[in-house]
């Protein structure tokens, strides 16, 4: 089959990598004349480290990757824990923590070595996709390349989104929905960390933590296997800016800010020279992620962006991809615009759930009143207990049950799970 991506971000390259392994003919085109460095810390959750097992890139990624503990919550101002960190052992497979430039590297090597055609300066400016006839992207310059299915995975601002959902966009929103939410990322180097009292016990902090306060929050960690402290920091207000990314945000303007919070923290920012700044934004539930063929697929943020505060952004487009390959795999008697059906069946609920999470942590960050108890909630809880109990997506949000869901999740078992569901025979799974 040949596969047509648009966009070698984190999906795209990931795509570009699990199908060119599987033998499609895989060709990726990025608007960009190379990879973008932008990005700091992400965590991939255990259900998407399960899946990048399985396509052999354990190894790699373990080798520059930690393993976090799931979650750890501090009081802003003094620096006191809220939530204390849960056991790793809580799941089979890693939270791994990984700095994003790293890991788009690992994903470019792998997809190339695995035959995937990776061009830059390859702007797509349409696509087209009308039954009896093959999917085409159609290049700036005026180039079409032909395919078999196309992914769209150019991210939150998709310019190709609207036309995917042509017949319905006139009467639903298809864009971002910005939040009221910035955040600036800080990196200092170990060196300038060591040489402050203050700042130094952060390079102790090895599991990502979230320090929670009034309208404000910081969400950072010490990789154990770089030298520098990375972390951002989240302000409910509208900076004025209409760009939703820039690397000349107002460090001054973060700094008063921030004012008053506990002193590593404080310490952070005095030393930091520069941060970078995000708008938070999410996009609104879809009503579909396909064309009207399903050759043509919205993947990762260009469907289902969600605020960052959930921490599983990148692990949803990894499953994104898992499952679809395994459909792929399992049903070759199929045709593709079956088989994308039956991937947005198994997709949306999911992610739709997981959406709904991320935005309601960063209430709770953000130390709104309505979340407030939700802190003693989760250190109440019996979290020795998750393994004999069952997931469960409609849970409470602070329960084990719906930690497990959200977390320790099996695309295979999933996927076979639905396929035994509308009684269609595979011969993989």
């Amino acid at each position: 089959m040949k596969i047509l991506i648009v966009g070698a971000g984190l999906g795209g390259l990931a795509a570009a990598y699990c199908f060119a392994k599987d033998g499609h003919h895989v060709q990726v085109f990025e608007r960009r004349e190379k990879l973008s460095p932008k990005g700091s810390g992400l965590l991939i959750r255990p259900g998407a480290s399960r899946t990048l097992q399985s396509w052999g890139l354990g190894d790699a990624i373990e080798q520059v990757a930690d393993t976090c503990l799931p979650i750890l919550i501090r009081d802003l101002k003094t620096g006191k824990d809220k939530i204390r960190a849960l056991p790793a052992s809580l799941t089979k497979y890693p939270d791994w923590g990984i700095h994003r430039p790293i890991l788009q590297d690992i994903l470019y090597q792998h997809a190339v070595h695995a035959g995937a055609e990776i061009f830059f300066n390859s702007s797509v400016e349409d696509f087209s996709d009308e039954p009896g006839v093959s999917p085409s992207l159609q290049l700036k310059g005026g180039e079409t390349i032909a395919g078999d299915l196309i992914l769209i995975a150019d991210g939150i601002q998709s310019h190709l989104r609207t036309k995917v959902l042509f017949d319905v966009s006139a009467g639903w929103s298809v864009n971002p929905q910005v939040s009221d939410s910035v955040y600036y990322g800080v990196t200092v180097p170990q060196k300038e960390l060591e040489s402050d009292s203050d700042a130094s016990l952060l390079l102790q902090e090895f599991d990502t933590c979230v320090w929670a306060g009034d309208e404000r929050f910081v969400i950072g960690r010490k990789p154990r296997k770089m030298e520098f402290w990375s972390g951002l920091f989240g302000l409910k207000h509208d900076d004025g800016h209409a760009s939703m990314w820039s690397e000349d945000g107002d460090i001054a303007f973060v700094r008063q800010r921030f004012e008053g919070i506990c002193p590593p923290l404080s310490a952070v920012l005095k030393l930091a020279a520069k941060c970078d700044r995000w708008k938070i934004a999410q996009m609104p539930n879809l009503p579909r992620w396909t064309s009207r063929t399903g050759r043509t697929i919205l993947l990762g943020d260009s469907a289902h962006a969600m605020e960052p505060n959930a921490a599983q952004g990148l692990s949803q487009i990894i499953e994104d991809i898992g499952i679809l390959h395994i459909l792929l795999l399992s049903l070759p008697y199929l045709s593709v615009s079956v088989i994308s059906r039956f991937w947005e069946d198994i997709r949306k609920p999911r992610v739709e759930r997981i959406k709904s999470f991320a935005a309601w942590n960063t209430q709770r960050f953000l130390g709104h009143k309505d979340h407030a108890a939700s802190h003693q909630r989760y250190a109440d809880t019996d979290w020795e207990s998750i393994k004999d109990i069952e997931p469960d997506p409609a849970a409470d949000f602070r329960s084990p049950a719906f930690f497990k869901w959200a977390h320790d999740y099996d695309v295979v078992e999933h996927t076979r799970k639905y396929l035994v569901k509308v009684n269609t025979p595979s011969s993989r799974l």
